[in-house]
């Protein structure tokens, strides 16, 4: 099916050339082929609509990327099916013949902090500062008020302003001074799956069948008065509406130029909203374990500005992930990757020991900060700004339409979430929805 899918899309119809006149006329363009473009795109194939996906990359798939560099499969990015329940890729992977496996939370971590372990008693303070967190915003939800996550940590002591922090850093990729309360309680909860072939490759498994131009970036939407016309390198493409999928670090960015401008309430919404920088640095060794079993995990909580996860021997694989977030992991990023892994590595062998380096065959790092097709790994709503993700949701003009995980609610920062906004948006538009 993989092979099936990279053929669909790596030999583009209009090859490398421009557009002909006539050529670029569809009813539906869509920009991004992640997890949402993809989405939209197979709900307008099944209405029979004529319809391209454009996408800036050289590949499919946005944020989730399943990297074989090492010798191992891993996932760059996005790895956790998150909320199962209600998770559209639960059906997917079923219908691609991926399988998922339970995922047994993050409570397992053992915390260490200058080499030394920290104790069952630093867990369980931390596990109640973090049930003190939720009921505090539950309060802040009832009143109608948002703070920033630390705010409230201030407000319950140093381990509630720790475990905070590490939540915010770890789980969301963002320092906790810059995430809105009332958005982080209202995400949604779950079982979550893990996937042993790869997140990244069951989403481009889906994009078998697809017509999606790759090397193909949108610079500028255009309104006129009965179409859209969409930028590109190759020309101008012409079509009834547009659906958007691009991160939000993109929009941001402005890499993409609308013609009128967008609306004040769409640029507020943007600006509500910024990208989180959860970072990883993949570690392979020669088959030594340290005497360290598959999924006895770790965090060292005072790798340089923030804590780092090490999570051991993933589907019994000769690797380590290790993960931080928030300005720790863009300032990890912006090291380069033979620093970076130089860095895990080291923090790794506090723990472990020497033994650590002699054993060691390969680093890769994973960010999104610094990459130019996403300038960061998934959207955050910043205090007070808690109707961002609605507003931005809104078509502008009945034509131009933004779907993502930006865009999902309670789904945000997730692929299933994402997923979910690119099948609403397609559905909007077939029934008129405005």
């Amino acid at each position: 099916m993989i092979a099936l899918a990279a053929a669909a899309v790596a030999a583009p119809a209009l090859g490398g050339r421009a557009f002909a006149a006539g050529e670029g006329d569809y009813d539906v363009v869509v920009i991004g082929a992640g997890a949402a473009g993809l989405a939209a795109g197979r709900v307008l194939q099944e209405a029979g609509k004529r319809f391209t996906i454009i996408e800036a990359r050289d590949r499919v798939g946005g944020r989730t990327r399943t990297d074989r560099s090492l010798g191992l499969p891993f996932d760059a990015g996005a790895a956790f099916v998150h909320f199962v329940e209600r998770n559209p890729w639960r059906e997917l992977a079923e219908h691609h013949g991926m399988e998922l496996l339970p995922w047994k939370g993050w409570s397992h971590f053992r915390p260490y902090a200058g080499g030394m372990a920290l104790g069952d008693g630093y867990l369980e303070r931390r596990r109640r500062a973090r049930e003190t967190l939720w009921s505090l915003v539950e309060v802040l939800d009832r009143q109608g008020e948002d703070a920033s996550l630390a705010a409230i940590g201030a407000s319950m002591g140093e381990d509630g302003a720790t475990s905070v922090r590490d939540l915010a850093m770890l789980s969301l990729g963002e320092n906790p001074e810059r995430v809105s309360a009332l958005d982080a309680g209202s995400l949604w909860e779950g079982s979550d799956r893990i996937v042993p072939g790869g997140y990244g490759t069951l989403v481009a498994s889906e994009a078998a069948g697809l017509p999606i131009l790759l090397d193909c970036p949108a610079t500028g939407v255009a309104v006129k008065q009965r179409h859209v016309e969409i930028a590109t390198p190759r020309g101008t493409i012409k079509a009834g509406h547009v659906v958007v999928t691009v991160p939000l670090g993109v929009l941001a960015a402005e890499k993409i130029r609308f013609a009128p401008g967008l609306p004040v309430e769409t640029i507020r919404a943007i600006e509500g909203l910024s990208m989180g920088a959860l970072t990883k640095v993949v570690l392979r060794f020669d088959g030594e374990r340290f005497g360290i079993a598959q999924g006895d995990d770790f965090v060292v909580i005072d790798f340089g500005a923030g804590p780092m996860t090490f999570e051991m021997w993933p589907f019994d694989r000769d690797l380590v992930i290790g993960t931080t977030g928030g300005d720790a992991g863009r300032d990890l990023g912006a090291r380069g990757e033979a620093e970076a892994v130089r860095a895990a590595l080291d923090a790794f062998a506090s723990v472990v020991g020497a033994t650590a380096k002699q054993r060691f065959v390969g680093g890769r790092l994973a960010e999104w900060w610094h990459d130019p097709h996403a300038h960061g790994s998934y959207s955050i709503v910043r205090p007070g700004a808690t109707g961002a993700r609605a507003a931005l949701g809104r078509p502008v003009a009945g034509r131009v339409w933004f779907a993502g995980e930006a865009t999902a609610g309670g789904g945000a920062m997730t692929v299933g979430g994402a997923t979910l906004e690119g099948r609403r948006v397609a559905k909007a538009i077939l029934s008129g929805t405005q």
